[in-house]
């Protein structure tokens, strides 16, 4: 479902099968696997994002790798850096390449 969604033509970006994108999604220069649901409000530039991941709402993602069976919560703010298969980041957690920070909202 890619209602409501606004992804890149220009830039290359691919939405694989079964992906769910949320109200005023935004997509540059990414690829989105397989069973993957982004939430509402979330902005993805030049961002990988492998299968079976769930990103919560008003997130961030820029130069940014998302393994397989990854959990982000909401407004999270994550910038050059990757996750590692199947972990989570909670509420609120910002990351840049010099490494993660999760906050307690």
């Amino acid at each position: 479902c890619l209602e409501g969604a606004s992804i890149d033509t220009k830039s290359n970006s691919i939405v694989l099968k079964n992906a769910t994108l949320g109200e005023k999604v935004q997509i540059k220069s990414s690829t989105i696997g397989k069973n993957v649901t982004v939430g509402n409000r979330c902005r993805l530039n030049n961002v990988i994002v492998m299968d079976d991941v769930k990103i919560g709402e008003n997130c961030v993602l820029q130069n940014f790798v998302v393994s397989r069976g990854c959990t982000i919560g909401d407004n999270c703010n994550l910038k050059d850096s990757q996750m590692e298969p199947k972990s989570t980041l909670k509420k609120g957690t910002k990351a840049t390449k010099e490494g993660i920070v999760e906050r307690d909202i």
